[in-house]
C-alpha cells in the first residue's frame, strides 16, 4: 500500500522521530547511569538472549538453571529474540520498546484520517474536490490524536521502565484497530494474535479484539448491499465472502485467545512455577488483597461481595487513575465506551490490585491501556465532528437578497448559511486545540521527557562509564555472578547470577563483577564480608578502579589495587569537586547534585562541605561528605560523624544506622594525612525539610559528650549546636515535583524573609514580648500556615527572637497545639535550627518547631501558643501588650486549618519510608 507522504504526514514521522530519540536516550541514559537492574531488565534480556541462541526463555534463578514461565508466558519474546543478532547489546531491547510505542502514533493518525472522513461516502471521497477540502479538516486533527498518544504519560513510563513484554502489545492493539476498520482479516488474525502471545493477560485483550470485530462484521452486514461489486473500502458495505472470511477470522482469534490464555495462566504457569516458588499456581493473583488470592476467591469477591469490591475501585487514587488515562485525549474517549470495554479486563486488573504500582500509571502495567483510550478517543472524536459536521451542513449565496437587513444580520446570516465554509474550520481547530491543550497540561503535570512534570533523566558520571572498560575483561563463555546494578550490563551468557548468588551453583560462576557504590541488593558490611571470604579461598583480583572490583576463580593476586579505594576519596583531578564545595559560584555539579560552602575544623580532621545527588522520582537521596585528614591526624583515632535531623533537631539518620561503603572499605585506619575522604551514603530515604549535621568523634559512643571534638575553627561559617561539637551543614526542602532546595544558611536577618517563604508560612507574623522578673526582656515573631494542613501531617511554626537572648538560656520555650482548650501535641526546649542554638549565635535567634497532628482529621478549634517558663519551678513568664502590662502567660501564635489526609502517590504507596517527604 502505496501512502502518500503530506506535509502532515511529514510532521507526524517528524514527532515520531523525536520521541524516539528523546526516550531511547533517557532510556539508554538511565541503563549506562546503573540505574537499571537485574529485575527487571537483566532478568528479560537473559531471557531474550538465551531464545536467541536457541534455549527458549531460559533463565537463571538464584543459584538454577529455571524458565522466564515460571513468572509469565510471553512467546512475543522468543520473536523479538532475532534483534539480539543485529545488535548485540541490551540496548537493542530498550530501542525496540520505544521503537514498538512511537509507531503506535502513525496507526493511531492513519485510523483518526480515516475515521473523520467518513463523514463522506465512499463515493464522495474518491472525488477529489470533496475529500481535499476534509482532509484540510481533518488530517489537524488526527495529528491532534497522534500527537496527544505520544505525550501520554503512561506510555512514557511504561518505556523507561527497564524492559517489559507489555508495551510491545501496543502497535498491535492499534494495528489490530486498522484492520478490521479496512476489512483486513488476514493482517487482523496476525495481529490480535500476536498480542495474544505477549503475555498471559494480554490473551484476554486478544479476545476482545475479536468480539470486536465481530460487533464490526455484524454492523456492516446490517448495511451490506447484496450486490457483489461491492465497494469494500466503505465501511457500511461487505460482500457475503469478505464477510465470511472475517467472521472466521474474528472467531478464530476469540477462542484461540481465550483458550491460550487458560492454558498459559493455569497450565504452563502453575507447572514452572512450583519449582521457583513452592506453589504451584502464578503469584500474581496474589496481589488483590482482600479480594482473594487466586482466581477463584478473586471471581468469589465480585459475586458475594460486590460493596467492597465497588469501595476498593472508589478510592480516590483508583478514580484519579482512570481519570488520567482518559486526560491525555481530552475525555473524547467518553463518546465511544463500547471500545473502552475491550480493555476492562486489564483495566479491573490493575484499578483493584493491592500493589500500587498497577494503578499509578507510573509503571508498564498501563502501557496496554493507552491505546484502547487513542482508539476511543479517535471514535468518539469522529462520532461528534461528523454530528456537528452534519448540523453544519448549510452552502447558499441567496442571503444577499433579504429585504430591510443590516450589515450585521447580512453577517451573521451569511455565516450560517455558509457553515459548510465558515464554521466547520471552526469546529475543526476547536476539536484540535481541545485535545492538544489537554495532553500538554497533563503533559506538564506528569509527563517524563524533557519539560515534564516526573522528568528525571539519569546523570552520567566518570564512575559509570569505567563499567564497560571492566566488562570487556571477562570472556563472552564465562560463567558471572554481578551485582544488581551491574548484572544487565553482562547478560549476554549463559550463566549469569546476581552476586552472591552462582559461587556455589551446579555450573559455578568463575568471574565476579562488583560495584560497591550503586544497588547490590546488600548491606556493605555483608558484601565486604563475602568479598574477604572468596579472596580467602581460590578467588582473586583481575582489575579494580572506584569501586569496581573485578574477581576470578584461580587468579593469583588477592590484594585489592588501591585504585580501587578513589571512590572514597577524592583525586587530584577532581579538585573542582572541592571547589564547587567551598565556593559555590565555581561548582561544576550536575543539575540533580546541590553544594554548600560550609567549613568546620574538628582539629585532625576538617569537613569541607556537603554535596547531595537526589532521585526525584523516588525522592532518594544520597550524600556525600568531604572530610581534610589533617598532619596530625594518627589512624583510626578519630572518625567523622554525620548526623540528619529534622528541624526540631530529631535524628533522622547516621553513619552508624546504615554505614556507607566508603566507611566500610576505606575506614579511617587506612586514612593518611593530606587525603581528601569522600563519603557517600546509601540511597536515603529524608523528610520534607532536614539538615545535615557533621562532627568527629574519638570513642563508642558518638552521642557521649565526652566522645566529640569541639569545632576548633570555622564557627563563622556554620551554625553550631550548643555544645560546641556539631556544625549544621546545609538545610533542605522538598518541593512540588519533588525538587529539592537549599534553605538558607547562615541564617542572617537578610535572610529571614527568604526562609520564611521557602517553608512556606504566613506572610504576617504574631509578635509578642515576654519579660522576666528581673526585668529583662525578649520578643518574638511567630510563622504558622494559612493553608489547611493534611491530617497526619505535622505543623511547621517558625519563631524569631530578639532582645535579651540570655533568657533563653535560663528559661524554656514551650509550645503547645491546642483543640478546644485541651493540648493535642507539645514540643518544648531551647531553640533550634536542627541543631540546638546558643544565644552567643547572634543577635537574633531562629527556632523551628514541628507539632504533630493526628492521623483522622477531628472537628474543632485548632490554636498553637508559646511561652517561657522556668525549667526548675514552672514559673511562666508575663506576655507584655503595646502599653507594657501583663496580659497573661501564653502568647497565642493563632488557629490553623485541618484538612483530610494527603493522597499517597506513587514513591509513598510503593515505600513507607518516602510518605514522610510527600509535599502534595
Amino acid at each position: 500500500m502505496k501512502i502518500p507522504v503530506t506535509k502532515t504526514r511529514f510532521l507526524l514521522f517528524t514527532l515520531i522521530l523525536v520521541y524516539i530519540w528523546v526516550f531511547a536516550g533517557l532510556a539508554f541514559d538511565q541503563h549506562t547511569g546503573m540505574r537499571t537492574h537485574r529485575s527487571d531488565l537483566g532478568q528479560i534480556d537473559h531471557a531474550i538472549w538465551n531464545s536467541s541462541q536457541g534455549r527458549f526463555l531460559q533463565s537463571i534463578r538464584q543459584d538454577f538453571q529455571s524458565t522466564r514461565m515460571t513468572d509469565h508466558v510471553e512467546p512475543i519474546f522468543v520473536l523479538v529474540s532475532p534483534v539480539l543478532w543485529i545488535w548485540d547489546d541490551v540496548r537493542a531491547l530498550l530501542l525496540l520498546q520505544v521503537v514498538a510505542a512511537g509507531l503506535g502514533a502513525w496507526l493511531v493518525f492513519e485510523l483518526a484520517r480515516q475515521k473523520f472522513e467518513q463523514l463522506l461516502s465512499a463515493r464522495q471521497r474518491r472525488q477529489i474536490w470533496q475529500i481535499e477540502p476534509l482532509r484540510a479538516l481533518t488530517e489537524p486533527m488526527a495529528l491532534a490524536l497522534a500527537f496527544a498518544y505520544l505525550l501520554a504519560p503512561q506510555l512514557q513510563s511504561a518505556v523507561l521502565t527497564e524492559f517489559h513484554a507489555i508495551p510491545l502489545a501496543v502497535p498491535l492493539i492499534l494495528w489490530a484497530f486498522w484492520a478490521v476498520e479496512n476489512q483486513r482479516w488476514g493482517q487482523f488474525t496476525l495481529a490480535a494474535l500476536l498480542v495474544t502471545g505477549v503475555k498471559e493477560e494480554a490473551a484476554l485483550l486478544g479476545a476482545g479484539l475479536g468480539v470486536w470485530a465481530l460487533w464490526r462484521i455484524w454492523v456492516a452486514g446490517r448495511r451490506s448491499s447484496p450486490t457483489p461489486a461491492v465497494d469494500v473500502s466503505n465501511p457500511g458495505q461487505m460482500p457475503r465472502r469478505l464477510r465470511d472470511f472475517g467472521l472466521l477470522a474474528a472467531i478464530s482469534v476469540t477462542v484461540l485467545s481465550l483458550a491460550w490464555f487458560y492454558v498459559a495462566t493455569f497450565v504452563i504457569v502453575p507447572s514452572y512455577a512450583l519449582a521457583a516458588h513452592r506453589a504451584a499456581e502464578s503469584t500474581y493473583f496474589q496481589r488483590y488483597g482482600v479480594l482473594g488470592n487466586s482466581p477463584a476467591d478473586i471471581f468469589k469477591s465480585f459475586l458475594t461481595r460486590p460493596g467492597l469490591v465497588w469501595q476498593i475501585a472508589t478510592e480516590p487514587v483508583r478514580i484519579s487513575y482512570v481519570i488520567n488515562l482518559l486526560k491525555p485525549f481530552g475525555f473524547l474517549s467518553l463518546l465511544a465506551p463500547e471500545i473502552l470495554l475491550l480493555c476492562l479486563p486489564v483495566l479491573l486488573a490493575n484499578s483493584l490490585s493491592a500493589y500500587p504500582a498497577q494503578y499509578y500509571g507510573e509503571f508498564h502495567y498501563s502501557a496496554p491501556l493507552v491505546p484502547y483510550v487513542a482508539v476511543s478517543a479517535l471514535y468518539g472524536g469522529a462520532r461528534l465532528w461528523r454530528w456537528l459536521a452534519r448540523h453544519t451542513d448549510r452552502r447558499s449565496e441567496s442571503f444577499q437578497h433579504m429585504p430591510d437587513a443590516s450589515t450585521w444580520i447580512m453577517a451573521l446570516v451569511a455565516f450560517y448559511q455558509n457553515s459548510r465554509s465558515a464554521i466547520r474550520p471552526l469546529l475543526s481547530t476547536g476539536l484540535t486545540l481541545w485535545v492538544v491543550v489537554w495532553s500538554v497540561i497533563f503533559y506538564v503535570e506528569a509527563g517524563r521527557g524533557p519539560l515534564g512534570g516526573r522528568y528525571d533523566p539519569t546523570p552520567q558520571t566518570e564512575h559509570t562509564r569505567l563499567l564497560e572498560r571492566f566488562v570487556a575483561l571477562i570472556p563472552d563463555d564465562a560463567a558471572v555472578t554481578a551485582t544488581a546494578a551491574v548484572h544487565p550490563h553482562v547478560s549476554h551468557r549463559r550463566y549469569i547470577y546476581q552476586f552472591p548468588w552462582g559461587l556455589d551453583a551446579a555450573v559455578p560462576a568463575n568471574w565476579a563483577l562488583l560495584d560497591v557504590t550503586t544497588n547490590t541488593d546488600m548491606a556493605p558490611g555483608d558484601l565486604k564480608a563475602t568479598v574477604d571470604e572468596m579472596l580467602s579461598g581460590d578467588w582473586g583480583v583481575v582489575g579494580a578502579a572506584d569501586g569496581f572490583l573485578l574477581l576470578r576463580r584461580g587468579a593469583a593476586n588477592k590484594i585489592i589495587p588501591d585504585a580501587f579505594y578513589n571512590f572514597a576519596r577524592l583525586k587530584p583531578d577532581q579538585q573542582g569537586e572541592l571547589n564547587g564545595l567551598v565556593n559555590p559560584g565555581q561548582a561544576s555539579f550536575a543539575p540533580d547534585r546541590t553544594d554548600v560552602a560550609v567549613r568546620a575544623s574538628f582539629g585532625p580532621l576538617t569537613f569541607l562541605g556537603v554535596a547531595l545527588e537526589d532521585w526525584p522520582r523516588w525522592r532518594q537521596t544520597k550524600l556525600t561528605t568531604l572530610w581534610q585528614v589533617e598532619p596530625d591526624f594518627v589512624p583510626g583515632s578519630v572518625r567523622p560523624w554525620l548526623e540528619v535531623r529534622s528541624p526540631n533537631g530529631e535524628l533522622r539518620y547516621t553513619f552508624d544506622d546504615m554505614s556507607p561503603p566508603a566507611l566500610v572499605w576505606y575506614p579511617p585506619e587506612k586514612w593518611q594525612p593530606g587525603e581528601i575522604i569522600r563519603i557517600t551514603t546509601l540511597w536515603l530515604y529524608l523528610p520534607r525539610y532536614w539538615g545535615v549535621a557533621a562532627g568527629v568523634v574519638h570513642g563508642p559512643d558518638p552521642f557521649n559528650a565526652a566522645d566529640r571534638l569541639p569545632v576548633s575553627a570555622g564557627r563563622e561559617e556554620a551554625i553550631v549546636d550548643r555544645t560546641g561539637t556539631l556544625a549544621l551543614a546545609a538545610a533542605y526542602a522538598r518541593r512540588p515535583g519533588d525538587r529539592l532546595s537549599r534553605l538558607p544558611l547562615p541564617l542572617d536577618d537578610a535572610s529571614l524573609a527568604d526562609a520564611v517563604r521557602a517553608i512556606p508560612l504566613s506572610v504576617r507574623p504574631t509578635s509578642g514580648r515576654f519579660r522576666s522578673p528581673n526585668g529583662a526582656i525578649v520578643d518574638v515573631n511567630a510563622w504558622l500556615p494559612e493553608a489547611p494542613i493534611p491530617a497526619g501531617d505535622r505543623v511547621d511554626l517558625w519563631l524569631h527572637w530578639q532582645g535579651d537572648l540570655e533568657l533563653l538560656d535560663q528559661y524554656t520555650v514551650f509550645v503547645h497545639l491546642r483543640r478546644d482548650g485541651e493540648n493535642q501535641d507539645q514540643n518544648d526546649g531551647s531553640p533550634r535550627y536542627f541543631v540546638p542554638l546558643a544565644a552567643d549565635s547572634g543577635a537574633a535567634l531562629w527556632d523551628w518547631r514541628q507539632l504533630a497532628l493526628p492521623e483522622t482529621p477531628l472537628p474543632g478549634q485548632w490554636t498553637v501558643v508559646i511561652g517561657l517558663f522556668d525549667p526548675e519551678s514552672g514559673e511562666r513568664l508575663d506576655v507584655l501588650d503595646a502599653n507594657e502590662q501583663p496580659v497573661g502567660n501564653e502568647l497565642p501564635v493563632g488557629e490553623i486549618r485541618v484538612g483530610p489526609p494527603r493522597i499517597p502517590d506513587q514513591a509513598c504507596a510503593l515505600i513507607a519510608l518516602a510518605c514522610a517527604s510527600q509535599v502534595k
